[in-house]
């Protein structure tokens, strides 16, 4: 009876290298898939979104041409509104960027975050509350990147999961913010053409999360883009602004909630989907409100009694599971 040989320690290197290149060339294949199906299906996130009813939306299909051609400033309408909802058209008209190979192929996996799964962080909340908004040097708002990641990472998705429980019938519900989550803050210029026809610069968060079998929106490892922007604070364009976000405003029960605790001036209303949004202080515990209608899933920051900053859902995208191209 012949033994099966026992490869060599070349034999196992050269294999490695195979898989490795095999997983690398399949990776930047789904990559260009993806790039490809997103553009192609622009029309169809935006609908699933519900940005066709965002303000200055209609006729912004052109700033995401596919040719790299400058836009003509007179090809269609200009984007009007606020400088909000303007910026809210750009950013959702915008095809989804380019993904690295790292975000891509590891995502939320434990070699991009360690063993940190949120405890520092919800700490941090419990104790202090959400980080107030500032204004840097450069008169740009100052973000906390730590809370940023927390909150839409770890926080917002188990809330969306916890809200979609029928069988829950308490409106006061605990908080679960665990689990893997890293990301990174960009700023997304416009050209002049597209400036010309009142396009706006904006701020993007990109978050890796894994929320395996916690969320069924997002079961497993996904990557998050969230447009940041600043709510106009003037009276006409609060209005309009918030119109554009929850059409039927913040019940009056929310609001009460809101500014029940005098000792926490930054509180957060999440834009949890399926018409509910929650009150959140920060602690243990959060308020659910039903049938709140809203365009967009994300979290609004609320100081002073006024919302000043929205961070809204773009698109969530699956990473690819390396173990897939693994042989069994």
């Amino acid at each position: 009876m012949k033994l099966p040989s026992i490869p060599s320690r070349d034999d196992l290197a050269a294999q490695a290298r195979g898989l490795a290149g095999q997983a690398a060339a399949g990776a930047a294949k789904a990559a260009d898939t993806v790039s490809r199906a997103a553009a192609g299906a622009a029309a169809q996130t935006s609908q699933r979104l519900g940005v066709d009813r965002l303000p200055g939306l209609p006729g912004l299909s052109r700033l995401a041409k596919d040719d790299g051609a400058p836009i003509d400033v007179d090809a269609g309408p200009q984007i009007t509104g606020t400088p909000f909802a303007r910026t809210l058209a750009t950013a959702f008209a915008a095809r989804p960027h380019t993904r690295s190979a790292r975000s891509l192929l590891m995502g939320a996996d434990f070699l991009r975050t360690g063993l940190r799964l949120g405890g520092r962080e919800r700490k941090q909340l419990k104790s202090r509350g959400f980080a107030a908004e500032t204004t840097g040097a450069t008169g740009a708002p100052d973000l906390d990147i730590a809370e940023l990641i927390h909150v839409h990472g770890r926080r917002l998705p188990n809330l969306m999961r916890n809200a979609s429980y029928r069988i829950i019938k308490r409106d006061v519900r605990a908080v679960t913010d665990h689990g893997s989550a890293t990301g990174s803050l960009h700023w997304i210029g416009v050209s002049e053409q597209e400036h010309a026809r009142g396009a706006m610069g904006w701020t993007r968060l990109c978050v890796d999360t894994d929320q395996t079998d916690r969320l069924p929106v997002l079961s497993g490892d996904h990557h998050l883009d969230i447009v940041i922007a600043p709510v106009g604070q003037e009276p006409a364009e609060y209005a309009s602004d918030m119109a554009g976000l929850l059409p039927q405003g913040i019940p009056a029960e929310a609001w009460q909630a809101l500014t029940a605790d005098p000792i926490r001036p930054v509180m957060r209303l999440h834009l949890l989907g399926q018409d509910r949004i929650g009150v959140d202080a920060g602690g243990d515990t959060y308020t659910l409100f039903r049938n709140v209608p809203h365009t967009v899933r994300g979290s609004l920051l609320i100081m002073g009694n006024r919302v000043r900053r929205a961070e809204l859902w773009l698109a969530d995208r699956a990473n690819i599971d390396i173990l897939e191209w693994l042989p069994v």
